[in-house]
């Protein structure tokens, strides 16, 4: 005669079979994309504000990016290396920027690197400057509209390592239709390559 101990233990070993299968199947959630994405609007935050729709495309996609007006390059590369420091969850860095604003994504790189704080991954659109991208950058996509003097391309630093890579939007394969400086930051070809490029470096750990 079976006991009612029994009885009970291979009703729960039923259940637990029957329930489990089910549970398993559910879809998890997708974990959030970690890291620190900041993105820097030009002069007098006038001519850069699709970098704010950039943003809020991203946050659509569950990334935490900030745009902002241009900081001081050495105390944000402070805040930028504490939180890198304090916690997995602020790795790693994305930096973007137009304008005077991507020459400001160049001058915090380059703030980070006697910290020892690398640069995952910079998107430069029309600087005024020519960087230079420093050592502790892994890939930098630098979209440029104008000439050798202006709006141009970056070089790279003495013993920088990474990738780079300057891409014409006026000339050749790359040319977009009627881009120039004042509206390269809103174009929606773009956006799209931005959001696939910071995805990617944000899941590159």
């Amino acid at each position: 005669m079976i006991s009612r101990r029994a009885l009970l233990s291979q009703a729960s070993l039923l259940l637990a079979a029957s329930v489990l299968p089910a549970e398993a199947a559910k879809p998890r959630k997708p974990k959030s994309p970690n890291g620190q994405v900041y993105l820097f609007r030009g002069f007098a935050d006038i001519f850069s504000t699709g970098l704010n729709t950039l943003a809020q495309q991203l946050k659509a996609d569950g990334i935490n990016a900030e745009a902002m007006s241009l900081p001081n390059a050495q105390a944000f590369a402070a805040r930028i290396a504490e939180r890198y420091r304090a916690s997995k969850n602020a790795r790693p860095v994305v930096l973007v920027g137009h304008s005077l604003g991507a020459d400001m994504t160049f001058s915090v790189a380059s703030a980070l690197q006697p910290m020892k704080i690398p640069v995952a991954l910079i998107l430069s659109f029309d600087p005024t400057g020519k960087g230079p991208v420093p050592g502790n950058v892994k890939k930098t996509l630098n979209f440029y509209t104008g000439g050798e003097n202006l709006w141009s391309p970056v070089l790279p630093a003495p013993g920088f390592k990474g990738e780079l890579a300057n891409i014409n939007l006026r000339q050749g394969e790359t040319a977009i239709k009627g881009i120039g400086h004042f509206n390269i930051d809103k174009n929606p070809k773009l956006h799209e390559r931005s959001m696939k490029e910071i995805k990617l470096a944000l899941r590159r750990r």
